[in-house]
């Protein structure tokens, strides 16, 4: 008959234990350091786009006054209240 003897060291698996956490722990950090990076990297871009923004909105309304200083009249085109005598009829 066979028998295995599977004879397990303590010292080995402790090493083991506490070489693999040490990796998992390593392995965390620079994903965490990756994704901070990314989130750095969106937050400058969103800061550029709302600055750009910002810039586009000041010239507008730096166009809507030059616009307003120089306006030009602007006549009505509504007819006084008379009615056609037309409508009246149909009505």
């Amino acid at each position: 008959m066979i028998t295995f003897d599977l004879i397990i060291n303590p010292v080995i698996l402790l090493i083991a234990v506490i070489g693999g956490g040490f990796i998992g722990l390593m392995i965390g950090r620079a994903t965490l350091a990756k994704s901070r990076s990314k989130i750095i990297e969106l937050e400058k871009e969103m800061m550029n786009s709302h600055a750009e923004i910002l810039e586009i909105q000041k010239a507008y309304v730096q166009l809507e006054n030059k616009l307003e200083e120089h306006s030009i009249p602007v006549i009505s085109m509504k007819i006084n209240g008379k009615e056609n005598p037309k409508e009246k009829a149909t009505k």
